[in-house]
């Protein structure tokens, strides 16, 4: 198989041929990401994987790299980087990683046979985060409908899935060690994984969630959202609160959130009457 082009902006490493790479320690911690290690990264992942990751010392946005070249990349194709100059988030927000700060991954998903891949995907993705997450040590992880990876209420995360014409590029950004400026910088709290106490090579993160996600989409391929739908009830955050729910510029609802559906809308009580919501902004609010 052949590399992909380079990206502009990108200084990349090549997992399959490559001959040189960084000296590394799979006991290296997560903080303090000086590039990742791509050819630590090709020994901790299935060949058939690693063939078809692609190791970026800088780039503008790992989903950018992969959207770009959508329509000639092979199935499950990925793009990973410790620092991006132009990371974006859900509804156009920018992702901030400053080199070394956070671990930015990107996966190029085909539509399944059946046809188009539904909504409720994202939700799934974050169930295979939040699992990782939860198995590395980090206490309280909790997903935020529909996208958000929290740990004790603050932000650790979050996933984006956008599409093209033939399939979706998912991709999701986990903080590893902010910068104090960063964190000012932020409209919302929180946190990162040096400040929760997980010490794990950045490789080995990124191995385990590239893993989480190739099964998460073949199980999401043959049975849909059904197959994670009581995993993510388990890491609802906002199940039981009180929610304001943003549904254009200027319409908002009040009620309490209870639960996602069948589809994965979120679903909230306002004054008895039960409304389900396939794309908004939520907020907790105080009571």
């Amino acid at each position: 198989m052949s590399a992909f082009p380079a990206a502009p902006d990108a200084v990349s490493s090549w997992v399959p041929g490559m001959t040189e790479a960084a000296n590394s320690s799979a006991t290296r911690p997560v903080t303090g990401l000086t590039g990742l290690d791509a050819r630590l990264l090709a020994s901790l992942v299935a060949p058939a994987l690693a063939a078809r990751m692609q190791v970026l010392d800088r780039v503008d946005s790992t989903q950018a790299v992969l959207l770009d070249q959508a329509e000639r990349l092979p199935d499950r194709s990925w793009v990973l980087s410790d620092h991006q100059t132009a990371g974006r988030g859900r509804r156009g927000r920018t992702w901030l990683t400053p080199a070394g700060s956070a671990l930015a991954l990107s996966m190029l998903a085909r539509n399944p046979d059946h046809g188009r891949w539904p909504g409720s995907l994202s939700l799934a993705l974050g169930v295979a985060v939040a699992e990782v997450v939860r198995e590395w040590g980090a206490p309280d992880v909790a997903l935020k409908w529909p996208n958000d990876v929290w740990v004790q209420g603050r932000k650790l995360g979050g996933i984006l899935v956008e599409t093209f014409a033939g399939g979706v590029v998912a991709g999701v950004g986990i903080n590893c060690q902010l910068p104090a400026a960063v964190r000012t910088s932020i409209d919302q709290a929180c946190t990162d994984l040096a400040e929760q106490g997980v010490v794990m090579a950045p490789e080995m993160l990124a191995a385990a969630l590239a893993d989480a996600w190739t099964e998460a989409f073949d199980i999401f391929a043959r049975r849909g959202w059904e197959a994670f739908h009581a995993r993510w009830d388990g890491f609802d955050a906002l199940a039981g609160k009180a929610v304001r729910v943003l549904t254009g510029v200027h319409e908002q609802v009040e009620g309490r959130a209870c639960g996602v559906d069948g589809r994965g809308c979120l679903l909230v009580d306002v004054q008895g009457e039960t409304k389900a919501f396939a794309s908004a902004e939520v907020s907790v609010r105080a009571t």
